[in-house]
């Protein structure tokens, strides 16, 4: 593709290896799945690597990481929950926020803002990966799956916050000299 980025040819590929992640989950290949989750984590971690050291930084991969991100988790954790490893009602608990914060991220991208990942974000987008991971590895893993949730539930009230009450500088009123005394 012309133009395609490094990053976002790394982006791509994670997207795409959604369908073999969710195919080895739905027919009990449980080291496939994991395999593959972690080629596809590793992307996760490159293509930002790449973005920024590579001055590769693009409006379309700021709005297509998130979107390949939330995508990805909903597709695994949705293969999770119809082979019996997390709840239909935790499927739903973590779709909420995600799909909030996709919204978001459009309204931003639509608005030709920059939305940029915060400590909250990462910490639960670490801990998301994380409960991906060990329920890959075995369904005792749920209570890192529910952390995880309550992570997601964090930062999207975090980023709604922020983005609600942070002003811009045509909204901040001039500052007016004080009066000595």
């Amino acid at each position: 593709m012309p133009g395609m980025t490094l990053a976002n040819a790394l982006t791509t590929l994670r997207g795409l290896l959604a369908v073999p992640t969710v195919i080895a989950v739905l027919g009990g290949h449980w080291r496939a799945a994991l395999i593959l989750f972690v080629v596809a984590l590793a992307t996760d971690i490159l293509d930002g690597w790449v973005a920024r050291r590579g001055h590769q930084v693009t409006i379309v991969g700021q709005l297509l990481d998130p979107l390949v991100d939330k995508a990805f988790y909903l597709a695994l954790f949705s293969a999770l929950a119809v082979v019996g490893r997390i709840p239909y009602f935790g499927l739903g608990l973590f779709a909420f926020p995600q799909l909030g914060l996709a919204v978001g991220a459009l309204v931003l991208w639509q608005r030709r803002q920059e939305f940029v990942a915060e400590w909250p974000g990462k910490a639960a987008a670490g801990l998301t990966a994380l409960a991906a991971g060990l329920l890959l590895l075995s369904p005792r893993a749920i209570n890192v799956f529910w952390g995880a949730v309550g992570g997601q539930f964090i930062a999207g009230v975090y980023y709604l916050v922020r983005r609600t009450t942070t002003r811009t500088p045509a909204e901040v009123p001039p500052r007016t000299p004080s009066m000595p005394r």
